[in-house]
């Protein structure tokens, strides 16, 4: 009984760590996942910061490039102005040469196209450098623009990545709670699994406890027994407690005359005080069988058929003696023939045939009544 109980209790164990190995694998992908989804946010985060910066550099870039443009149109209004004007002091002059020739008037003319010619280069030269500022900072726009875009795409990329992330821990999340759930239901299933087997463990020992006791009071019995019938030598009978239970071997002579049921006066004397102690004892738990033997040589007489009938009637005999002696319940006892069925002794001999023709009453506690009583409590 103690087996089955610990193996029950293996079992509900077993039963219960699947889904808590389930649970536990499952809580281990979930972590996992929000620890990818983390750093996924954290990414996003570092691309947009970038992305914002890249559009602020962008930003200032194009002003700056609109500023250098507008300073290239301003340029280039001035040199167009410059020769135009150089182009009317050019013609002006050709007609002064043409008039004055080399007079101080034609000098300071010559004197100021020469002037404006130098601002012209000059001009020229800021409207070039300008040009050349514009395509560098165009290029750097350019440059700008590439890395913008090339950011935004990865912060849709990373986007995408951290919606999948977060997909996956949602899914993670679901099945963590539905093994949470298989888990709870385990340990529930368990605790009653538990709680069943130690209530059966308390009933076990109770029940131990309660047939250390019988099998203390069969030894107590037989003690009784042995002393009551003290005036009885073992050629007669025996007394001995066995598995539980208490067999009183009564030997043919000491009963019966050979081939009779009738019990004499002196096996009669022998029941009474068999019957005495019976009648002294709780037999409410307490069956009584007696079982008649005889050896193999076969029989029949007047009256019996052979040994099976024999040994029923000399069982039946005795029965009625101790019911008559020891105010013995009906339903407590029983009357049975074995015939040569079940001999102390399978030699052939006359020793081993007088050893297996015998009356055994046997004293046994009601296992059942026990166990019942146990589990009313």
């Amino acid at each position: 009984m103690k087996t089955n109980i610990l193996a029950l209790f293996c079992i509900c164990l077993m039963v219960a760590c699947v889904p808590a190995k389930k649970y536990n694998s499952a809580q281990r992908q979930s972590d996992k996942y929000r620890a990818q989804a983390e750093e996924c946010k954290v990414d996003v985060d570092l691309l947009k910061k970038r992305a914002k910066q890249y559009e602020s550099d962008l930003a200032k870039y194009q002003a700056e490039k609109n500023s250098l443009e507008q300073d290239t149109t301003l340029q280039g209004m001035r040199i167009r102005t410059l020769m135009n004007q150089l182009a009317i002091l050019e013609n002006d002059l050709r007609k002064l040469a043409a008039q004055l020739g080399e007079t101080p008037e034609y000098k300071a003319l010559m004197q100021h196209l020469m002037q404006m010619q130098n601002n012209l280069v000059n001009s020229e030269d800021k409207r070039l450098d300008t040009e050349k500022a514009i395509a560098a900072q165009k290029k750097i726009l350019d440059e700008t623009n590439s890395a913008l875009a090339e950011s935004r795409d990865e912060v849709i990329r990373r986007e995408n990545e951290l919606a999948d992330k977060q997909n996956q821990l949602a899914d993670k999340q679901n099945e963590l709670a539905n093994k949470q759930s298989e888990l709870d239901d385990a340990n529930q299933r368990l605790g009653a699994a538990q709680r069943d087997i130690e209530e059966k463990a308390k009933r076990l020992a109770e029940l131990e406890a309660a047939l250390a006791a019988k099998d203390q009071a069969m030894a107590e019995l037989r003690n009784t027994i042995a002393n009551a019938l003290v005036d009885f030598t073992s050629d007669d009978l025996t007394v001995t407690h066995k598995d539980g239970k208490v067999y009183v071997s009564l030997e043919e002579k000491l009963l019966f005359e050979s081939g009779k049921y009738d019990v004499n006066a002196k096996g009669q004397d022998a029941l009474r005080k068999i019957a005495a102690v019976l009648g002294n004892q709780n037999k409410a738990n307490l069956n009584i069988v007696v079982e008649g033997h005889t050896d193999n040589v076969p029989f029949h007489g007047q009256v019996i058929e052979d040994n099976w009938d024999l040994s029923v009637k000399r069982a039946t005999s005795v029965l009625r003696i101790l019911i008559a002696n020891g105010n013995i319940p009906s339903e407590r006892i029983q009357a049975t023939g074995r015939a040569d069925t079940q001999p102390i002794d399978s030699s052939n001999t006359a020793d081993a045939r007088r050893k297996n023709r015998r009356t055994e009453i046997i004293l046994a506690p009601d296992v059942e009544a026990i166990i019942k009583g146990v589990e009313s409590k």
